[in-house]
Order: C-alpha cells, then sequence, then structure tokens
C-alpha cells in the first residue's frame, strides 16, 4: 500500500472508495466467518488456539522495506537498479507461511502475495500506479514513460504505457484515520482479508 498525493485527488476520492467496497465487503465477510467457527470450536475445552510460527519473520521483511521508502525511492533514477530489493523483501513473509500453511488465513495472505509479486517481478520490481494518482508530481511525459514515487513502492507509470498485468497494480484509494490517503492493489486487500482471518482465529 503506497502514499499518494492529495493534489489531484478529491475529485475520483468517490469513486476510488466506491472502487474498494467489494474488497472491504469480501474481507469483512471472511473475518466474520471465522469469528463463527472460532466460537463454535470453544465449546470444546481441549482446544486452544494455535498461534503462528515464527511471527518475527515478518521483522525482516519489513526493514528492507522501510530503508526503500525512507532512503532509496528519494534517489531518483539511481534508485532503479535497487528496485529490486522491494520483491527480495517478500522473501522472509513466503517462509512464514510456508511454515504456518496450515492455517487458513494463511493460505489467504499467501494468494494476496502472490498477486503483489507476480505484477511487481513483471514491471521491474516496483508495484505499477496509474499517473492519474500523481498529479502534484512532475508531470510523466512522453520522453520518460515512468519514475519513481518517492516514499513508496510504486513506480508511476504513463495512462498510455501498457503495464503487464495492469489489473493487480496499485490503483484503489483508501483513506486512512485523519484523512491520509493512500493506494492499494487487489493483492493488499486479499493479505488484509488473511491477518484479519488470523487475528480472529487467535482472539
Amino acid at each position: 500500500m503506497a502514499k499518494i498525493e492529495t493534489g489531484g485527488l478529491r475529485s475520483r476520492q468517490s469513486q476510488g472508495i466506491a472502487m474498494i467496497i467489494p474488497f472491504l465487503a469480501a474481507a469483512t465477510v471472511l473475518g466474520l466467518v471465522v469469528v463463527v467457527s472460532a466460537r463454535w470450536r470453544r465449546r470444546s475445552l481441549d482446544r486452544i488456539p494455535s498461534l503462528p510460527r515464527k511471527p518475527w519473520l515478518l521483522l525482516f521483511a519489513l526493514l528492507p522495506q522501510i530503508i526503500w521508502t525512507h532512503w532509496l525511492s528519494h534517489l531518483g533514477p539511481a534508485a532503479h537498479g535497487l528496485s529490486w530489493i522491494l520483491p527480495l523483501s517478500y522473501a522472509p513473509v513466503i517462509w512464514f507461511i510456508v511454515l504456518n500453511v496450515r492455517f487458513a488465513w494463511a493460505r489467504v495472505i499467501a494468494v494476496g502475495v502472490a498477486l503483489n509479486l507476480a505484477v511487481m517481478v513483471t514491471n521491474g520490481g516496483t508495484m505499477p500506479a496509474p499517473a492519474r494518482f500523481a498529479t502534484s508530481q512532475p508531470a510523466v511525459t512522453s520522453a520518460t514513460t515512468e519514475r519513481l514515487a518517492p516514499g513508496s513502492k510504486d513506480r508511476i507509470v504513463s495512462d498510455r504505457t501498457p503495464t503487464f498485468l495492469a489489473p493487480l497494480q496499485d490503483q484503489y484509494v483508501v483513506t486512512l484515520p485523519g484523512g491520509i490517503q493512500r493506494l492499494a492493489s487487489v493483492g493488499d486487500f486479499v493479505s488484509l482479508g488473511g491477518a484479519m482471518l488470523g487475528l480472529f482465529s487467535i482472539l
């Protein structure tokens, strides 16, 4: 999920929110299903919810992404050759998923991770995002069809430039508490649904 500029989004905010409603609804339904099943299991006193194995692996995935967003992504064209740090940072996440694959939530997260990795790997290692969401930044011209978005994992791409697996790119506007707006992908919503499943399963 990437930070976006607010300058050109106000006219598209309602449209963006409407686009993510199906994904949020699906995540909510998945969470409710797990809550009901978890309460049903608790009727048996000998069943104790299992905790995830080796959750500290996620810290190793978070560290390179923090380095990218807070430092490397601000280097401009010099950062293009380092963009593969982002897909490689998913390696600890994949290991964590493999260790916990017996849980339904881990399999849902695996789908979300696979969707994000697929679009990132086929587009140079970063997540493509349409240029229309970055109007406060220098425009993407015909001479420069793409550029990195500082402070995010996104590569801003001209709307006229073909993008591999375009339906999976960052293109859904999410407004967080405090009015902060970010872009999200289908994979982000699927991963969020898996995380909700995991949370409810251990409550």
